[in-house]
């Protein structure tokens, strides 16, 4: 023990550069970290209040050959000044094209997190061979609550509906069909169209079925 404490003592200068040393070491790798944590913090903050606009088809509910174009922000900000840039687009008979569209030319000056837009787009009706492999691209440009500029080019390609199929009715359409009918029904009765159909039971018929059963 005294040899150790001896040879502390000799190398004293030597010691005290070795022991700064690691405390310069751990003080830097504690500022890199700290740096870290910090700006993860910051990511992570910017991630939940920066908005993202998105572009996408839909087969609508009603038929499957049917599409609607949707716009949501699925960010959890706010998004404001959409304007929408139509790249490239196809051109279907009889239906309009993508850069037709109202709030496409117009843009949208402000949409909520969670905030959608649904409007039919085309069909696939006598239109199948010819949009099935076809492109659309669409630039979106909008700014979040720090007015900072933010922009994506978004394909929305045809062919990943290619051999979908699907079996039955949608069940919401056949509850919205039930509703219909019921809410006809009634209507007719209300207005008197039709009629019910009434079976009554007075105090006669239960005098003679009391009848009936005392004699048996």
């Amino acid at each position: 023990m005294a040899e150790i404490v001896n040879t502390i003592l000799q190398n004293e200068k030597l010691v005290t550069l070795i022991f700064s040393g690691v405390v310069a070491l751990s003080t830097v790798v504690y500022a890199f970290l700290t740096w870290r944590l910090s700006t993860e913090t910051i990511k992570m903050r910017k991630a939940h209040t920066e908005p993202n606009v998105s572009i996408y088809l839909e087969q609508n509910r009603a038929s499957i050959h049917f599409f609607d174009l949707i716009v949501k922000n699925i960010g959890s900000g706010p998004a404001y000044d959409v304007v929408f840039k139509v790249l490239e687009e196809f051109e279907i008979p009889k239906e309009r094209k993508l850069s037709q569209i109202d709030f496409i030319q117009e843009g949208i000056r402000y949409m909520p997190p969670n905030y959608l837009i649904r409007c039919y787009f085309l069909t696939f009706l006598g239109n199948y061979e010819k949009i099935i492999d076809k492109n659309i691209k669409i630039q979106v440009t909008y700014k979040n609550a720090n007015k900072e500029n933010l922009s994506e080019v978004i394909n929305l390609n045809m062919s990943q509906f290619k051999g979908i199929q699907t079996l039955g009715e949608d069940p919401l359409n056949k509850i919205a069909k039930s509703i219909e009918s019921i809410q006809k029904d009634v209507g007719n009765i209300a207005s008197g169209y039709k009629h019910l159909r009434v079976d009554t039971y007075d105090s006669g018929d239960r005098e003679k079925i009391k009848a009936e059963y005392e004699k048996q």
